[in-house]
């Protein structure tokens, strides 16, 4: 088995976050859905969602117990592997789900 070190910024914390994710899609109808995160980590999240996210999409997510929301962009879809999963990253760095990552 050979070691590869992990190509990651930032380590992951495999969490449950129930949020409000709001957006357009690709022909311009806007939608918002109550799901969750499922991971965090210092740059982004996982998610899962119902609608079609595409790649350089941007979505407002907000924590349902938080009064703010914050702006990502979709960096990864989740395809046959992974239905329904999309990897997001901050458009402006945040720590908008409370979890605390060393510098």
């Amino acid at each position: 088995m050979e070691f590869r070190p992990s190509m990651r910024r930032s380590a992951r914390v495999s969490v449950r976050i129930p949020v409000a994710v709001t957006g357009t899609l690709p022909d311009g109808k806007p939608f918002t859905e109550q799901t969750y995160v499922m991971t965090v980590s210092k740059f982004g999240a996982r998610l899962k969602c119902r609608h079609p996210l595409t790649l350089g999409m941007q979505i407002r997510v907000k924590p349902n117990a938080a009064n703010t929301d914050g702006l990502f962009q979709v960096v990864w879809v989740g395809g046959a592997l992974n239905p329904g999963e999309a990897g997001i990253q901050y458009v402006k760095p945040s720590n908008l789900f409370g979890v605390a990552f060393p510098d």
